[in-house]
């Protein structure tokens, strides 16, 4: 008998998270007014008897589509969407997990073909004789990721997602089934001084047949020109019912020296690895490139984001000088093309961080208008709305920062905590969902990837499912246990699971030099349990006196 209660009470549940019920009142109400309308004019009207049964008959028959219907889809601000299924709850007996993390995860439901325009684009090997050029061939698969990332009605998996088979140990069908993408970019790059030599072929994911390849075998500077050709192949393979061509103009921004697109390049790098060590190399690479060619926009804004990426968590100082460079920065940034969207990023970034939050609001809402598929630019506007308490615009934003990246569940996660904090639990509910179900593929897919441990654990916290997520932090903590997000992700993560000592105990750590953002921490809603917490409000009063 508990089980069949437990069973039914879920199932009433399941009916009201999906709206049958309010559908189902909603169409009883206006088929009763219909009904009430017919008896009135269908005489009048001259109509046959038999037409009055006929209406209720239909509108029965009606009443079951729309209850299925409403099971199955949900009507969105941005569309009617397949509602997306509960995880399913995996049965804990309190013991200490002993299994490995990823086996914690709920099961995943069967997978559908993946959309014949999908592709994901691996990094390139190097095949240079030191193998020393990395940094180069990442550069290379994410300069065409981005561009193809652009076309409209091609689904491109997320850098994070396909860099995770840098290896080439997966085969081009495991590839496809764990990205859910019909065919792979894959190449290698030999670098010698002023030459390079590119290849690149497109296979088939589901039967690893070549459907075009190609080598490029050029002068270093025509590296721009090799990319939005691989580019321009690709979506004549992938897509060869689009109706108009598509222009790629990666040349547009080329530097003049290439020697600083190689040092902007290992900027990129460095600051994509998110590791306190490699974010703080980040701005000596671009500080690099622009010494080389001072009239490089790109490498201006991306030294302005390093920095306000480390301020921002306190990594540097603000009044070490680090501000002013920043702004200086994206100020060179804008002078040098107006219309790079980056560059107004790059302005709002350093605005919110000097506490000029209209200006950096404008600088966002501009890069947006410039560039509607640039994913920092919704993600930073959108930490910029939360840490200001404007959390129903933080959801929004960082919902479309998922919609143009689809394979990356940080943007999801924090919806979630923005949601929660703003007080739309039903759509804090929808969005925990779907960013476990993001998180968890991701975490089973790169086991090395603390950062989708903890973000999988949180969600599963936020559902109360499984073992609510225990197993995915302990992991998380084990395989990168002084990581300052760790480390806060932690303590967010036991605040809410209720344990405050061990949640206060791992904040402490995360900033223990002095790093975190005060404004983000006083508005997590995840953090607001400890708000009556004598050691947390010390660590409050202790980050607002270093400003």
């Amino acid at each position: 008998m508990p089980d069949i209660a437990a069973r039914l009470r879920n199932t009433l549940s399941e009916f009201r998270r999906r709206r049958v019920f309010r559908v189902a009142v909603a169409y009883l109400i206006v088929g009763w007014l219909l009904v009430q309308v017919a008896e009135a004019t269908f005489e009048p009207l001259g109509l046959p008897p038999w037409s009055s049964r006929l209406l209720i008959v239909l509108l029965a028959l009606g009443f079951v589509l729309a209850c299925v219907l409403a099971w199955i889809y949900d009507v969105q601000p941005h569309g009617i969407e397949r509602t997306p299924a509960l995880p399913e709850p995996i049965a804990n007996n309190g013991d200490t997990p002993t299994r490995r993390a990823t086996d914690a995860l709920p099961p995943q439901p069967a997978e559908l073909p993946p959309p014949e325009a999908s592709v994901a684009i691996l990094p390139f090997s190097d095949m240079s004789e030191a193998g020393d050029q990395d940094y180069f061939c990442d550069g290379l698969a994410e300069e065409i990721l981005n561009a193809l990332a652009k076309v409209r009605g091609l689904h491109v998996a997320s850098r994070t997602a396909s860099f995770r088979f840098r290896d080439g140990s997966a085969t081009p069908t495991d590839i496809g089934r764990e990205l859910h993408v019909a065919a792979i970019v894959e190449g290698s790059v030999r670098k010698a001084g002023d030459r390079v030599r590119v290849t690149a072929q497109l296979v088939d994911a589901s039967n690893g047949y070549h459907l075009w390849s190609e080598n490029f075998d050029r002068n270093l500077a025509d590296i721009f020109a090799i990319q939005e050709e691989i580019a321009r192949n690709v979506v004549n393979a992938v897509r060869p019912t689009l109706q108009a061509p598509v222009a790629f103009d990666l040349q547009k921004r080329a530097p003049r020296d290439m020697r600083a697109y190689e040092y902007y390049l290992r900027g990129r790098q460095a600051s994509a690895r998110m590791t306190e060590i490699t974010m703080k190399q980040a701005p000596s690479m671009f500080r690099h490139a622009i010494e080389l060619d001072p009239e490089y926009g790109q490498a201006w804004a991306g030294l302005s984001d390093s920095l306000c990426e480390l301020m921002l968590w306190r990594m540097v100082n603000p009044d070490s000088g680090a501000l002013e460079e920043a702004k200086s920065a994206a100020h060179r940034a804008l002078e040098l093309d107006p219309d790079l969207a980056e560059a107004h990023v790059a302005k709002g970034h350093s605005l919110m961080i000097s506490g000029d939050h209209d200006g950096a609001t404008e600088a966002f809402e501009h890069a947006l208008k410039l560039d509607p598929e640039l994913y920092v630019a919704y993600y930073f506007y959108a930490r910029h709305c939360f840490t200001q308490g404007n959390y129903a615009r933080a959801v929004d934003l960082f919902v479309a920062a998922h919609r143009v990246q689809p394979d990356e569940f940080q943007a999801l996660a924090l919806a979630v905590n923005a949601a929660e904090a703003g007080g739309d639990h039903e759509r804090k509910q929808k969005l925990a969902i779907e960013g476990l179900a993001c998180a968890s593929h991701q975490a089973h897919i790169d086991p090395e990837n603390a950062r989708a441990h903890y973000m999988t654990a949180g969600l599963m916290q936020h559902l109360r499912v499984g073992d609510f997520g225990h197993a995915e932090m302990a992991y998380a903590l084990r395989i990168r246990p002084n990581d300052f997000d760790v480390l806060y992700n932690g303590a967010c993560f036991f605040a809410l699971d209720g344990d405050g000592e061990q949640s206060v105990d791992l904040l402490e750590r995360a900033v223990q030099h002095g790093e975190g953002n005060l404004e983000w921490i006083e508005h997590d809603s995840d953090l607001w349990p400890l708000r009556d917490h004598p050691r947390f409000q010390a660590i409050v009063t202790m980050l607002r006196e270093k400003g």
